[in-house]
């Protein structure tokens, strides 16, 4: 029986980490050995691997109302170019604006009345009232609706969305008012409309889910037949702003002498002024736009806004029809003129406008046409308000009569844009005595509207603005000076939607007085 064969012993496996092991490993053996070497998993291997396991999100695309852009306090920041903390003095300027531009359509002198009290803001006007059609399409949100949003003119507003953003303060205010437990969900804005012997009583709510404003519109009758009243319900508290909302107000007879003014405030009154000038003379919101102040670009928009109308009406106006709304061509010889230049003597406003695509080589051909046989406008048809006007605010305001100073300019644009500037400057009584002094009164505005914040921030491409220039004649904010400056331009160019920023240029011709 022969003794079993001598098993062959195996070399161990080992299982070795780092390259330290391997290498003590080596020392210590006597003959070879069979390695077996496992890397361990790092930790961005191992993220790698438990992101993979995780589910993954899939993204859609989500249709939201642009309807929302009036709900939210972003949103009317952005639309109103001015903080929440300014908003009353937003509701003022656009409420004074037009109650301004009312009067001046029925051609009457403005008499104007503010009053704030504990939750409202009451401005009245004496116009000639507002349509309940227009009121009907204010409340329609998917629209702009303004009477000057597409007319070239002297114009104090032809934003479009003034009282619409103004509806819906309310709502924001109420909503996220810092008083209130987290978000208010049954927050409301209220509006009072009384004209024309009807109050319409507009609630204006949000539905969050659609992201569509939510209003409810009902009417009863009103002892307000002549003119205008609104009152906008305030959800909160009004006296931070006061010293500022009475001197906004208060501005507006500076620029505009056919101006009567009252106001109050809880029930005090702070402003009472008389107009200097109840028939002061300036370009009103009905005299005839002129072909002057077009070019290509905003002849296209006027003419494209006409044909969207009269397509809403159901109506076909001529050619003929449209351009007799200019300055200077309203007689029945110098159309005939425009339309054999143009060649469009029996063509339909849509037709000439183009149905396919835009006919801009006879707009472009009406537009020269229509310049020459008009004359330009001369700046001084604008309105100038003048010395004696602004003499008289100068000395109510506590200025100096011998210090006073009226500088006037009138000129055109290269696109032949007319405008009139207007400065007055003075100091205060207060400064030619000795102890404490008045602040300097600064009021700016464009158009016979009042800025709520200096609009004048650079003048052409010097870069430097109306702050600068006084600072250089040491009319700071702190000096006892009273200073006016008013710009009136046939087209003010804004570098905001809330117009508190004006764009001015280089290119402006001045003319002999």
């Amino acid at each position: 029986m022969t003794a079993p064969a001598k098993r062959e012993r195996r070399p161990r496996l080992e299982t070795f980490h780092t390259s330290r092991d391997f290498q003590q490993a080596k020392k210590s053996q006597t003959r070879p050995q069979f390695l077996q070497i496992v890397a361990k998993p790092d930790r961005a291997a191992r993220r790698e691997s438990k992101a993979k396991s995780e589910r993954k999100l899939t993204r859609v695309a989500f249709r939201v109302s642009r309807l929302m852009e009036f709900c939210t306090k972003r949103e009317l920041q952005n639309q109103t170019g001015h903080g929440i903390y300014e908003w009353p003095l937003v509701v003022l300027k656009e409420l004074m604006d037009n109650a301004l531009d009312a009067c001046e359509e029925a051609e009457i002198a403005p008499v104007i009345s503010i009053a704030v009290k504990p939750g409202s803001i009451t401005i009245r006007d004496n116009g000639g009232g507002i349509e309940a059609e227009t009121i009907k399409s204010i409340l329609d949100y998917s629209i702009r609706v303004s009477s000057r949003e597409a007319y070239v003119s002297p114009t104090r507003g032809a934003q479009g969305n003034a009282l619409k953003t103004i509806l819906a303060m309310g709502y924001v205010l109420d909503r996220e008012r810092e008083d209130a437990d987290g978000i208010n969900n049954e927050a409301v804005g209220v509006t009072f409309i009384e004209t024309r012997g009807v109050k319409h009583r507009i609630q204006f709510r949000a539905d969050h889910v659609t992201n569509q404003p939510k209003i409810t519109h009902t009417i009863t009758p009103s002892r307000i037949n002549a003119g205008t009243k609104i009152t906008i319900k305030w959800p909160v508290e009004l006296e931070w702003i006061e010293q500022q909302f009475k001197q906004l107000a208060e501005s507006y007879v500076w620029f505009n002498p056919h101006l009567t003014l009252r106001g109050t405030w809880h029930g005090q009154q702070f402003v009472k002024v008389a107009a200097t000038n109840p028939n002061w003379k300036k370009w009103r919101p009905r005299d005839p736009t002129s072909a002057h102040w077009y070019d290509q670009t905003r002849l296209q928009r006027y003419l494209s806004a006409h044909v969207a109308r009269d397509r809403d009406l159901g109506r076909n106006r001529t050619v003929r029809e449209f351009i007799a709304e200019f300055r200077g061509l309203s007689g029945t010889a110098v159309q005939r003129k425009v339309l054999e230049d143009v060649g469009c003597s029996h063509q339909s406003l849509a037709q000439f406008f183009g149905v396919e695509r835009v006919n801009r080589t006879g707009i472009a051909k009406l537009l020269a046409s229509m310049c020459k046989h008009t004359k330009p406008v001369a700046p001084k048809h604008l309105g100038i308000i003048g010395a004696e006007h602004l003499k008289h605010r100068f000395l109510a305001a506590g200025g100096n009569a011998e210090t006073f100073k009226y500088e006037k300019r009138m000129g055109v644009t290269s696109e032949g844009i007319p405008y009139v500037i207007e400065f007055a400057f003075g100091l205060h009584q207060s400064g030619l005595t000795q102890g404490a002094a008045a602040s300097r009164k600064f009021i700016t505005g464009a158009n016979w509207s009042v800025g709520i914040n200096n609009p004048f921030r650079a003048f052409g491409s010097t870069g430097e603005g109306l702050e600068n220039t006084l600072a250089k004649v040491r009319a700071n904010a702190g000096q006892p000076v009273i200073c006016a400056l008013h710009l009136a331009s046939a087209y003010v160019q804004y570098a905001d939607r809330g117009k508190s920023s004006i764009i001015l240029t280089d290119d402006a011709d001045q003319l002999d007085d």
